[in-house]
Parts: structure tokens; C-alpha cells; sequence
């Protein structure tokens, strides 16, 4: 099962960690130093310049961070599928 983040992007509901709402984020010293534990190349922002959503995934042992233009609750709201 796939959930569809925003642009071109799907990403497997069993790689989702969390859906973060990006608004406060950004005081949070917590998320911060876990912010800056993720390597840059693992940061995606397909926000285009409008940051709603912050969804962090582990996929090969690796952990991404999405940054999506769609609301925390649309995403968690919306239905998955195949691909």
C-alpha cells in the first residue's frame, strides 16, 4: 500500500514513521537536534515552498525526511493504494 505526499511522490505505509505538522517545528529543540541527524541528501521538499507536512520514513535502514505542501491531517486522512 502506497500514501501519494504531493508532486510525483508515494511513499509505502510501512515505511511511515511519522506525519508531523511542520508549523512549531521549527522551536522544538527535540525535533531539531533529530533534524539535524538526518543527513541533507535524505531531506526531500516537494513543498514547493509551502511546508505543511513533515513525513519521516525509514526505507532500507535509512531515515528520510519528506517535506509536503499537504496538511498532516489530509495525508493521515487519505486512503491508500496499490501500485
Amino acid at each position: 500500500m502506497y500514501l501519494h505526499i504531493g508532486k510525483d511522490e508515494m511513499i509505502k505505509k510501512e515505511n511511515i514513521l511519522f506525519l508531523l505538522d511542520y508549523k512549531g517545528l521549527k522551536e522544538n529543540k527535540v525535533f531539531l537536534d533529530f533534524w539535524n541527524s538526518i543527513p541533507k541528501e535524505n531531506k526531500i521538499d516537494i513543498s514547493l515552498n509551502k511546508p505543511k507536512t513533515i513525513i519521516i520514513t525509514k526505507e532500507n535502514e535509512k531515515v528520510k525526511a519528506y517535506i509536503s505542501n499537504i496538511s498532516s491531517n489530509t495525508l493521515a486522512s487519505r486512503k491508500m493504494f496499490e501500485k
